[in-house]
This record gives C-alpha cells, structure tokens and sequence, in this order.
C-alpha cells in the first residue's frame, strides 16, 4: 500500500481473492464475533486492550463450534494479518471453511444490516426465525423485520451448490410471502469459479478489466436462471467486507434493436449487467459499508449496480437521441435523393453529349493513329533492309579476315616445319658441340653378351 492510497481501496483491491485465512474471532466473555481490520494487529480490540494481548489471553474463540481459542495474531507486511490456530487444532476438514465462512458471512450481514438507514430501527435475526407459508416454510440466513411488522428482508448467503430451479422456487416462495430476497454468493468454493481469459473465444467474452473489477468468474446455470428473471448476481467476502457485483462491458446498441450482447474493448462504452447467456463476467467490488437496500427495488444496491442503472438510463437517452438524429438524417437523405435525381437528370444529357464528342475524338484519333503506324511501318522495314545488307557486309569482312588469318598460319607452320627437317639433317656433334668431342667408337660385336646368337632351326 502506497502512502496516499486508502486502506478502504486497499481492502477493495483484495477482494474476492479467496483469502481463507481467519479473521473472524468470538469473543469468549459476551459470545460476539469480532472482525480483525487489515493491519491492525498491533491495533486495540477496545482501549487498553490490543488485539495480540486479547489473543495470547485465551480471549478470543475460533467462530467453529467444538474449536478452541486461537493461539496468536499474525503480522506480516505482504500477507494479510489473520488469527492462527494453536499447534496441532485443525477444522479445515469436510464443510468446516465453509460452515466458517458461513457464520462469518451472516454475521457480517447482520451488523451492516444494524447500520443501513433504510433498515433503521428493524429487528434482525440471525438463522433463527422462519418463514411459514401454507405451502411450506424458510428460514433465511438473516431476517430483518420491519416495526411493524408489514415488510421483511430476507438476506441468502449461498455457499453450497444450488440449481436455478431449486433457487426460482425459494426466490418465488419469498415474492409470495412478500419478503424481499436478497441472495449473496460466496467468494470461494462452487459459487465462485474464477475464469482466466487464456483463448480468443473467452478474451473476446471477457474483453475489459476495470481497475475495480476482480477477477473474471464464470457464471453457472444458477447465476444465467437469476439474469432471466432480473436479478444481478452478488458476491460476498467478508474477510475484506466487500460485495461483488456482476458486471460486463456492452456496445451501444444501434436503433431500433435492444442492447447487444457483444462486449467489446473499448472503455467508454456502457456498464452493465451480463446478459442471461454469458458464460462469464467480471466482478465489481465496493465496500459491503457503501451498499444500501432498496426497499422499492426489492434489490440490494450496490456502488456498481447504482452505475449500472446509471449507465443504462445513459442507454436509453442515447438510443432515443440517436432514434432522433435517424430520423432527422432520413429527412435530410431525402431530400438529398431528390436533389441526386435531378442531378443525375442533367449528367445524364451532359454525359450523352460528352459522349458524342468523344465518339468524334476516337474516329479522329483512330485515322490518325492508322496514317501513323502505316509511316512506322514503311520506316521500320527500311531500317530492317539497312540492317540486313550492313550485317551481310560484316560477315564477308569477317570471311575475308578469317581467310587471311588461316593462310598466315599456313604459312608459319610450313616455315617452322622446313626449319625442323632442315635441323635433322645437321650432325648432333654440331647441333651440341659441347656434349661430343667426336663420334663414339663403333662397338665390337665378336664378343660380350651383345654377340647375336644363331638361332635354331626347329
């Protein structure tokens, strides 16, 4: 965290990154959870009291039934501080991060509950009185009851896997109950299913990341049936008190046709809720603090679903303002048509008269172009008979310096073969007078192994 930044963005940033350290604690003396902001480890749980003390004390419980109290508060500058269990305690088997998280969850609801406005002075009850209807019966997570009576809220965390049939029957009991369902998911486990943009087909799906958005979560048949019916999924952490809301960037839609259902790239396009067949979207997180119910709406308002019916009255201006310029600019196009028509009337006799002249230019040019090749013609073929007799006189210069050359070499050869029968008439003594001082003597033939030997007659 940089030093002009707020804790509160901070914490907003650190959403729904399916944090499961603790941060939740029961106080052992009046039986309340107690909430562990970030970085207030060092921090007092009330004046005199710090939190480390409170801890080292035995004070504070693990929220899980059966649990013991937590041995320590962790601090560290790159992790989010958090209670540790003692050496050897361990509940994360089975259902019990979810059943944590569960209470947590109710628990978080109920205190943002007590301090809403519009729920000002309502009774809340936390998992312990149902609603009875002839046809059965429900008993919602927290219950606020208004004074007198006449209006309740029903708030649903979901943790646990859940059909859209199964939640349109619950969501339907409730709308005939009168009750106003307010349904929250939470921020791990089978309601919260992070999708990475990795392939074209899903970078086109989820095509922008705010800068207080999440990380995209992909949206099941339960989240797809809530859309149908009008309802905009929620998501909540309560380990950084924050609520999702989901959220897709759309086109503007041209008129006459609705909103498109392709999201797009570019920022300055429209937020708004994902359509009922996206597969994914992102999350936009706000502060669980800066929520408030709205009890005309029958919804939980959110800071990201107040921009998004902002966003989509901008829509309808929009489309309406464009239905008007349409229908201006059809007006102006008609009267363009009408004024194109009559001067296409007038290019057209201009064009027949243009082309007429140029009918005479071409036959002009034709007779010219004839009178023209014909002249090439003739000067073509007195070039190429200038040619012809010049190449005929230069392969009979070429014969004749040919025939000269060959009685020259004739010559030469002649003069270089008398001087060679003339050198073999000469004696060696003369020829070499150094290599013989005269004629060897003849060799005697009476006697040595040269003696010819008489052959035998056969």
């Amino acid at each position: 965290m940089t030093v002009d930044q707020p804790k509160e963005q901070v914490a907003v940033q650190r959403a729904f990154e399916q944090e499961k350290r603790q941060v939740w604690a029961r106080d052992r003396h009046t039986g309340d959870l107690l909430y562990l902001p970030d970085g207030q480890a060092d921090g007092e749980v009330r004046p005199g009291v710090t939190w480390r003390s409170y801890t080292a004390g035995g004070m504070l419980l693990c929220p899980m039934r059966g649990c013991g109290p937590f041995g320590r508060v962790v601090a560290s500058p790159s992790r989010r501080h958090h209670f540790a269990h003692r050496s050897g305690a361990d509940h994360a088997s089975g259902t019990g991060l979810e059943t944590l998280w569960h209470l947590s969850a109710k628990e978080l609801l109920a205190r943002w509950a007590a301090a809403d406005p519009a729920l000002h002075g309502w009774q809340l009850h936390i998992d312990d009185t149902p609603i009875t209807m002839p046809d059965g019966w429900r008993r919602p997570d927290v219950l606020a009851i208004s004074p007198d009576g006449a209006e309740q809220v029903a708030f649903e965390v979901q943790y646990s896997e859940l059909t859209g049939e199964q939640w349109r029957a619950r969501h339907h009991f409730y709308a005939r109950a009168g009750v106003v369902d307010i349904w929250l998911f939470a921020h791990h486990g089978p309601q919260w299913r992070t999708r990475v943009a990795s392939g074209p087909a899903r970078r086109a799906e989820l095509a922008h990341r705010d800068s207080g958005w999440t990380a995209a979560v992909g949206l099941s048949g339960l989240h797809q049936a809530m859309l149908q019916d009008g309802v905009v999924p929620l998501w909540l952490d309560p380990t950084t008190q924050s609520a999702g809301t989901a959220t897709a960037l759309f086109a503007p839609a041209a008129p006459p046709r609705s909103r498109t259902s392709r999201l797009v790239r570019d920022p300055a396009l429209y937020v708004l809720p994902p359509e009922q067949d996206f597969r994914a979207c992102f999350v936009a997180a706000d502060p669980l603090e800066k929520c408030r119910v709205d009890l005309a709406a029958r919804e939980l308002l959110t800071p990201a679903k107040a921009r998004q019916h902002e966003e989509y009255t901008r829509l309808l201006a929009d489309q309406e303002e464009a239905r008007r310029r349409l229908a201006a600019l059809q007006e102006r196009n008609e009267l363009r048509r009408e004024e194109e028509r009559r001067r296409r009337q007038e290019k057209a006799q201009q064009y027949a008269a243009e082309q007429e002249e140029a009918r005479r230019r071409l036959a002009a040019l034709q007779e010219r172009r004839r009178r023209d090749n014909e002249l090439r013609r003739k000067e073509e073929r007195r070039w190429r008979q200038e040619k012809a007799e010049q190449y005929v006189a230069e392969q009979e210069e070429a014969q004749r310096q040919a025939d000269l050359r060959a009685a020259e070499e004739r010559r030469r050869r002649e003069e270089e073969h008398a001087a060679a029968q003339a050198r073999l008439l000469i004696p060696l003594s003369e020829q070499y007078p150094p290599m013989f001082d005269h004629d060897p003597p003849a060799p005697d033939r009476t006697r040595g192994w040269w003696r010819l030997r008489r052959r035998r007659p056969r």
